[in-house]
Formats: C-alpha cells, structure tokens, sequence
C-alpha cells in the first residue's frame, strides 16, 4: 500500500495478494487493491505518467510481457 501510495497518491481500502511472477530476472508481486481516490492518480518519485485503460485495451498498449501476463491473469478473475 506504501508503494502504491508514494508513487501514484493513490490510497486504497483493501488489498488481496493475487500472485508472483518472474520474468527476465525480475520477481513481481501482484496485488488486487480497491482504490479510494482514482481520479487523482499523480506521478511521483520515478513514475513519469498515470494513465487509467479499459483491460482490453492493454493488449494494444506498448507494455512488457510481464505486464500483458499480469492483465491477462486478472481477466480471468472477473
């Protein structure tokens, strides 16, 4: 949540650990969270942008392999 917080501003009310995955030598821990305040999404310390897309659109986006895996995982959640 710190994390969350301190790059984005964005606060959230729960948390639910989804998974881990390792791809090129880097460990990612994905989390579910319910965020409070999604408009006020803000770059902070070294995120240059904040930007909100439909999870279908992001098949599209230029976006690592680790990220698409990622959105994909959670489709399937829904």
């Amino acid at each position: 949540m710190r994390e969350l917080q301190e790059e984005t501003g964005l606060g959230v009310d729960d948390m639910l650990y989804l998974m881990q995955l390792e791809t090129g030598g880097t460990r990612h821990h994905v989390y579910e969270a319910s965020v409070l305040n999604s408009s006020k999404a803000r770059p902070q310390n070294e995120i240059f942008d904040c930007l909100w897309y439909p999870l279908d659109a992001v098949q599209n986006l230029k976006t690592s392999d680790a990220t698409l895996r990622i959105v994909r995982a959670f489709q399937r959640r829904l």
